[in-house]
């Protein structure tokens, strides 16, 4: 009995976290959900949503600058061509899981260069943050 509720905990905390997935085995965000900066320009923005059960059923949305950008899935990617300099990144769930929250964080791009973020979730929080994968 007690082996079973171990396993039952383990798998319930398993469950509460996601997983990192390489932006080139992620799936792409499909472009209609793509809203804005899909084009090319002076710099990238990489982001990836980590893959797992938990939250799999809602839809992150993505802000550059202010402006809705993406809306991401379980396990996917997406580019945006930005220009060089400071940018606000927010993420929320969409509105169909209520849409609560925002999480911002700053992020600088240098000219050419291409910054990588992922989307994760732990519990009953959300983050966009720094990635080498």
């Amino acid at each position: 009995m007690k082996l079973i509720v171990g396993a039952l905990a383990v798998a319930l905390i398993a469950g509460c976290a996601t997983s990192p997935v390489p932006a080139d085995k992620a799936d792409p965000v499909p472009s209609n959900r793509l809203y804005a900066f899909s084009g090319k320009s002076e710099s990238q923005l990489v982001v990836t949503r980590d893959s797992g059960l938990y939250g799999s059923g809602c839809n992150y949305r993505l802000y550059i600058d202010g402006t809705l950008s993406a809306e991401f899935a379980s396990g996917e990617v997406a580019r945006f061509g930005v220009k060089a300099g400071k940018h606000i990144l927010g993420i929320k769930p969409s509105a169909a899981c209520g849409g609560w929250g925002l999480v911002e964080r700053e992020v600088d791009v240098k000219t050419g260069e291409t910054v990588r973020r992922r989307i994760t979730l732990s519990g009953d929080n959300f983050d966009i943050s720094p990635t080498a994968i």
